[in-house]
C-alpha cells in the first residue's frame, strides 16, 4: 500500500487543530523558545522558497519542543506597501502580465477584475497563504495572526506607538536626501515596493565640467561627465562621446540658494547666474530631481562635438573631445571623462581609436594628434607600474573596447587595488604621497570648493518599480527618514549585534558592515497601504520601517484582536507604554481601556514571558535592510534585556542547480508540490537541500524518491509491529527486509551493543547539527546515516534482530524525523502503540548511555577482515573453498600492550625501553629474535598516530568466533579461526606469522 499523504496528513492536521496542541501559553516552569520570521508578501500563494525559510524554522521549533522548551512559533501577513497597489493599478489597467500571474496563481478568470481593489487582495490572499502553510504541517500558534496596515486598527495602534516613541527619541528626523524614486508612482521605492534591484541604493558620482571653447549664446558652456574616482582627474588625457546620441542643451541653474537651511548634500550648488549643460536626455530628466531647474533648450550629436576642446577640470588643461562607443546614455551624463592609465575601458578605447585611420579620418580628426596621446601616471599601487589598466589589459588580452567580460574584470581588480593600496603620484601636484582611499575625498572636496564639479546620484544597479516604471535617484526635501547614519545608534547596534547568535557565524560581518554601510532611511511616503504617520497625515510609514519591532506584538495580538480585551478605538500610546515598557499604574489604565487591571496585568505577564525574542529565520537578502533594522529599531525602543538574541539566515533555493525562474519553467508554488508529493516528502527535500547562507537545491528526483522512503519506513513499523505482536497489521511495501518472527535472537550480542552505541552517536551529533541550524546535517545523521547502520545490523543478525533493539530503533527513529516528516512520525507514533502524540514526545538525549567503544571497534575490526580477504580473493583471482584466520599471538599482544602503557600521548618511549621491559616477560623471551623487529613497527605506529596511542586491543578470538557464522554466510565457505601459536591452532602454510594484534593473518584454501 503506497504512502497515502493526503489522508494521513489530513488526519492529523485535523488532531492538531481540534487538540490546540501548538497553542502557546506562557508557563514560568518552563525554559521558553520564541521564534519568528519575516511575516510573507499577501500579494500572492507562497512558492517554494518561502517554503524552505519557513520550514527550517518550523523544523527548529519542533526539535525544541521535543528538548523540552515552552515554544511559540506565530504567523502574521504583510500589506504594507505599494506592491498591492500597484499590481491592483495594473489589474484596473488591464496590464496583460499582471492578468497571467493571477491566473498562474489559480485565480478564476471571473474573479480577477475583483483584485483592481487594493483591499481584495488583503482579504484574498491571507487566507491563501494560511491554507497553504496548513497543510505544510506548520506548527504555527494561528490564534495570535493578524494582517498589517490601517485595515487593522490594533495592528495599527501599535505602528503609531512605535514611531511616536522613535519621533519623542529623535529616531525619525525631517530631512532632505537622495532616494531611489518612481517617476511615476512620484514616491519613495523600498526594497518591497520594487519589482527588480532589491538592495540597490543611491551611489554618489562626482559630476565633473568640462568647459567648452565656444558658448551658445551668453551662458558659459560646458561638457558633464560623472565619475566614481575624481583622485583620476589628474590622468584626464581627453572626453568621450558617442557619434550617434544625440545629447541636450541644458539651461541649469539650482533651485536652491546656498544661504538656505539644507542639506550638506546639496551645499555644493552654486549660487551663479545660470549655466549650458551639455548632457544625456536622459541625465538632464535626473538632473531635475536632484537640486537642479534643468531647460532644455536644443540638441547636439556627439558628432558635431568631436575634435572640439574642453578645459579639464581638476587639472586645467585642454583636452579633446573623441569618439567611443562605451557612452551610456542611460548611465552618468552619457559623456565619460578618459583616464588611460587607470581605466582599462579608457586604455582600450585610446588603443582602438590610435590604431583605426579610417576612423579618425571619418570624424575629421588629426590621428597624429590622437597618436601622440600618453597615458598618465597618476597611482602607485601593489603589483602594478605606473600604468596599470595598460599592463592589465595586455596581461588579459583584452580585444578592443567591446571586449566586456575581460574589461569588467580588469576595471575590477584595478580599482580594487588602487583604492586600497594606492598612492597618488606627483603628477597629482599637492597631492603627492597621499593614499588614494584619502586623497579621493579631499580631491572632490577641492573641485566642488572651487565649482569645478558637482554630485549627482545613480541607483547602484538598474531599480524597476513594482508599477514597472524604471526608478531614479532624487534628492528629496521634507522627507521624514529613520536616522541611522547616527553615530551612537550604529554603536548600540554593533554592541547588540555582538551579543547575538548568528547562523551560519560568516554572517556577523556582512551585519556589521550594513550598519557602518547604513544611510538615513526614508521611511515614509505618499502612496499604498499602510499606517499614516501620527504626527503629519500626510506621509504613510514605509513597508521595510513598519515591520521591525512587530514581533513584540505577536504576544498581545490574541487578546486584542481574538478575545477584543480592549476595543482599538481606546488604543493608545499609554497602553503600548505600559504593556511594553512597563510605564503606568494598570488600574489608572484599565479605566481608560474599559477592561480589568487583571487583564491589562496577564498581558503584560505575557510580552515579559516571551520577550525577547530568541531567534528570527529569514533568507540573506534581508540582512542589508530588515534584519539590521529590527535591531536598530529594537535598540531605540526597549532596554537591553529585551533586545533580539538570534538570527538564522539562509540563501534562496536553487531548482535542479538553477535560479527558479517563470521563463526557465522551474518556478513551483507550495501548492503545486504539496498537491502532487505532500507535506512530509516536500519538507524533507526542501531541508536536504542545503545548510547555511548558500543556496540551497531543490533536486526533484531527490524529491519523488522521498515518497518511497516514507512508504518504506512506515510499512517497516508495521510489519515490525505484527512481529512485535503490539500492533494491528496493515498493507505496504518498504525497502527493509521483513523481519522473521521465527527467528528473532533475544540475547544481546556485540552487534547489538554496537547498533544502540551507533544510534547514540547519531543521535548526539544530530543534537549538534540542529542546535547550530544545520538541517541538511542532521536528516542526513538521523534517518540517511541511521538507516544504512540498521541495514548493516540486519545483514550481521541475518535479520533476526534482538527484540529490544528493533523496538528502540523504532522509537528513536520515529522521535528524529519528527520534526522532518511529523505526519509521517505521528503515524508510526500511533501503529507503535505510544501515548500522546510524537509532537509533544521527549528528543532521545537518554541514549548517551548506549555508547560503547569496545562494540565500536570490534565492528570496525570485523569489517577490515572481510575487507582484507576481499583484497587477497582480488589478488588470487580465484575462489577459495575454506579460509582460515588467525589471530595474534601471545607474546606479540603482550609486547603491545607493553607498548600501549608506556606511550603517554606526549612523547614515544624508545624501543630499547619497550623491549627490556617485553623481555622481561617469560613468553615474549622465547621469541627474543622477533621482538626487535616488531618493536620497531610499533614505535613507527605511534609516531604516525594522531594521538601518539596505539589502537585498544580487542578480544579478537572472541569476536571472530561470534561472527563466524556471518562470516560463513558472506563468504559462503568453510571458517576457521586460530590464535597464533596457540596448541590447537593448525597452520599447514605457516600463515599464522604474520599475525599482528588489530590484522589477523588470512590463508585461503
Amino acid at each position: 500500500m503506497v504512502y497515502d499523504h493526503a489522508s494521513i496528513e489530513g488526519k492529523w492536521q485535523a488532531i492538531w487543530e481540534e487538540r490546540g496542541t501548538y497553542h502557546s501559553e506562557p508557563d514560568p516552569g518552563r525554559p521558553k523558545f520564541f521564534l519568528n520570521m519575516p511575516y510573507p508578501y499577501s500579494n500572492g500563494v507562497p512558492h517554494l522558497g518561502h517554503a524552505f525559510t519557513y520550514t527550517s524554522g518550523e523544523v527548529l521549533c519542533r526539535y525544541k519542543r521535543m528538548q523540552g522548551f515552552n515554544v511559540l512559533f506565530p504567523y502574521a501577513f504583510h500589506c504594507t506597501g505599494t506592491p498591492i497597489v500597484a499590481a491592483a493599478d495594473r489589474i484596473k489597467e488591464g496590464e496583460p502580465g499582471q492578468t497571467k500571474i493571477m491566473g498562474d496563481m489559480g485565480i478564476p478568470e471571473s474573479d480577477i477584475p475583483k483584485f483592481a481593489d487594493a483591499e481584495h487582495w488583503t482579504r484574498h490572499f491571507p487566507g491563501e497563504i494560511e491554507k497553504d502553510m496548513r497543510r505544510l504541517g506548520v506548527s504555527v500558534d494561528w490564534r495570535r495572526k493578524f494582517i498589517t496596515t490601517s485595515l487593522n486598527p490594533y495592528y495599527d495602534a501599535f505602528i503609531r506607538w512605535q514611531f511616536t516613541k522613535l519621533h519623542e527619541l529623535g529616531f525619525v528626523r525631517l530631512g532632505e536626501h537622495p532616494i531611489i524614486w518612481c517617476p511615476k508612482c512620484n514616491s519613495p521605492v523600498g526594497d518591497h515596493a520594487r519589482h527588480t534591484g532589491e538592495g540597490e541604493t543611491p551611489q554618489e558620482f562626482t559630476l565633473l565640467k568640462f568647459k567648452l571653447e565656444e558658448t551658445d549664446g551668453q551662458l558659459p558652456t560646458y561638457m558633464l561627465a560623472a565619475t566614481l574616482r575624481p583622485e583620476t582627474v589628474y590622468g584626464q588625457t581627453n572626453l568621450w562621446v558617442d557619434p550617434k546620441i544625440e545629447y541636450v542643451k541644458a539651461r541649469a541653474s539650482p533651485e536652491k540658494s546656498n544661504d538656505c537651511e539644507c542639506d550638506d548634500l546639496v551645499s555644493d550648488v552654486p549660487t551663479s547666474k545660470e549655466e549650458l549643460w551639455i548632457v544625456s536626455r536622459e541625465c538632464a530628466q535626473k538632473l531635475s530631481g536632484q537640486g537642479w531647474n534643468v531647460q532644455v533648450s536644443g540638441t547636439i550629436t556627439g558628432k558635431d562635438l568631436l575634435g572640439k576642446l574642453v578645459m579639464a577640470p581638476g587639472i586645467q588643461r585642454k583636452i579633446p573631445i573623441l569618439p567611443s562607443q562605451f557612452c551610456n546614455p542611460s548611465k552618468g551624463t552619457g559623456i565619460v571623462t578618459s583616464v588611460p592609465s587607470d581605466a582599462p575601458d579608457d586604455w582600450m578605447g585610446l588603443h582602438d581609436l590610435q590604431n583605426d585611420p579610417d576612423m579618425a579620418k571619418q570624424y575629421g580628426l588629426d590621428l597624429e594628434m590622437i597618436k601622440a596621446i600618453d597615458p598618465i601616471a597618476i597611482i602607485s599601487s601593489e603589483g602594478w607600474g605606473g600604468l596599470p589598466a595598460v599592463e592589465i589589459c595586455k596581461k588579459l588580452g583584452v580585444q578592443d573596447q567591446n571586449d566586456r567580460v575581460k574589461l569588467d574584470a580588469a576595471k575590477k581588480e584595478i580599482y580594487k587595488t588602487g583604492f586600497y593600496t594606492g598612492v597618488m603620484t606627483e603628477n597629482a601636484e599637492e597631492f603627492n604621497g597621499q593614499k588614494v582611499e584619502f586623497a579621493k575625498e579631499a580631491i572632490k572636496e577641492k573641485m566642488l570648493k572651487e565649482g569645478n564639479a558637482h554630485l549627482m546620484w545613480e541607483p547602484t544597479g538598474a531599480v524597476v518599480c513594482r508599477c514597472l516604471t524604471p526608478s531614479v535617484v532624487q534628492l528629496v526635501s521634507n522627507q521624514w527618514f529613520m536616522a541611522y547614519d547616527e553615530s551612537d545608534w550604529k554603536e548600540k547596534v554593533h554592541g547588540a549585534i555582538a551579543d547575538m547568535e548568528l547562523f551560519p557565524a560568516s554572517t556577523r560581518k556582512q551585519f556589521d558592515y550594513v550598519v557602518d554601510w547604513l544611510h538615513d532611511w526614508p521611511c515614509t511616503r505618499e502612496h499604498g497601504l499602510g499606517t499614516r504617520l501620527p504626527w503629519d497625515d500626510k506621509w504613510m510609514i514605509e513597508s521595510l520601517s513598519d515591520s521591525t519591532v512587530y514581533m513584540a506584538y505577536y504576544t498581545i495580538s490574541r487578546q486584542l484582536e481574538q478575545e477584543h480585551i480592549i476595543e482599538a478605538s481606546l488604543l493608545d500610546t499609554d497602553f503600548f507604554d505600559y504593556v511594553f515598557l512597563g510605564n503606568g499604574i494598570p488600574s489608572e489604565l484599565a479605566l481608560r481601556y474599559e477592561c480589568t487591571s487583571n487583564q491589562l496585568e496577564q498581558m503584560r505577564a505575557e510580552f515579559t514571558y516571551w520577550y525577547p525574542f530568541d531567534m528570527r529565520r529569514s533568507g540573506k537578502d534581508l540582512i542589508q535592510n530588515h534584519l539590521t533594522f529590527t535591531v536598530f529599531h529594537h535598540t531605540a525602543l526597549f532596554p537591553k534585556k529585551l533586545w533580539p538574541k538570534g538570527f538564522g539566515v539562509n540563501g534562496w533555493v536553487l531548482v535542479d542547480g538553477e535560479k527558479m525562474s517563470k521563463s526557465k519553467g522551474n518556478f513551483m508554488t507550495l501548492r503545486q508540490v504539496l498537491d502532487k508529493l505532500g507535506a512530509d516528502v516536500t519538507r524533507l527535500s526542501l531541508m536536504y537541500g542545503g545548510d547555511g547562507i548558500d543556496d540551497p537545491n531543490w533536486d526533484t528526483e531527490l524529491a519523488d524518491s522521498f515518497g518511497k522512503r516514507l512508504d518504506s519506513w512506515l510499512n517497516f513499523a508495521r510489519s515490525s509491529m505484527e512481529t512485535l505482536g503490539t500492533s494491528d497489521s496493515s498493507d505496504a511495501q518498504t525497502t527493509n527486509e521483513p523481519i522473521d518472527a521465527t527467528k528473532i535472537q533475544t540475547n544481546k550480542a556485540s552487534i547489538d551493543r554496537w547498533f544502540l552505541s551507533r544510534m547514540a552517536d547519531l543521535v548526539d551529533r544530530t543534537t549538534q547539527a540542529f542546535e547550530s541550524m544545520s538541517f541538511r546535517n542532521a536528516l542526513k545523521l538521523c534517518y540517511f546515516d541511521l538507516q544504512k547502520e540498521f541495514k548493516w545490523y540486519q545483514r550481521r543478525t541475518a535479520n533476526k534482530p534482538n527484540l529490544d533493539v528493533l523496538a528502540t530503533f523504532l522509537e528513536v527513529q520515529t522521535k528524529l524525523l519528527a520534526p522532518f516528516a511529523p505526519h509521517l512520525a505521528e503515524e508510526v507514533w500511533e501503529i507503535l502503540g505510544k501515548p500522546g502524540l510524537a509532537s509533544n514526545a521527549s528528543w532521545p538525549n537518554e541514549l548517551d548511555g548506549l555508547r560503547d567503544e569496545v562494540a565500536e571497534n570490534g565492528e570496525d575490526y570485523l569489517r577490515s577482515v572481510m575487507d582484507d580477504i576481499n583484497e587477497i580473493r582480488r589478488i588470487v583471482g580465484t575462489e577459495p573453498t575454506k579460509i582460515t584466520l588467525y589471530t595474534a599471538p601471545e607474546w606479540k599482544l603482550k609486547v603491545y600492550a607493553i607498548a600501549s602503557s608506556l606511550a603517554n600521548g606526549d612523547s614515544i618511549p624508545d624501543m630499547g625501553t619497550i623491549i627490556k621491559q617485553a623481555m622481561a616477560e617469560p613468553d615474549v623471551k622465547n621469541y627474543s629474535k622477533h621482538v626487535p623487529n616488531y618493536v620497531k613497527k610499533l614505535v613507527n605506529a605511534l609516531r604516525t598516530s594522531a594521538g601518539k596511542q596505539l589502537p585498544q586491543l580487542l578480544d579478537e578470538k572472541a569476536m571472530l568466533d561470534e561472527a563466524i557464522d556471518f562470516l560463513r554466510s558472506q563468504f559462503n565457505v568453510e571458517m576457521g579461526v586460530f590464535q597464533a601459536g596457540h596448541a590447537d591452532s593448525v597452520d599447514p602454510a605457516g600463515k599464522s606469522k604474520a599475525a599482528i594484534p588489530g590484522r589477523p593473518a588470512i590463508y585461503l584454501e
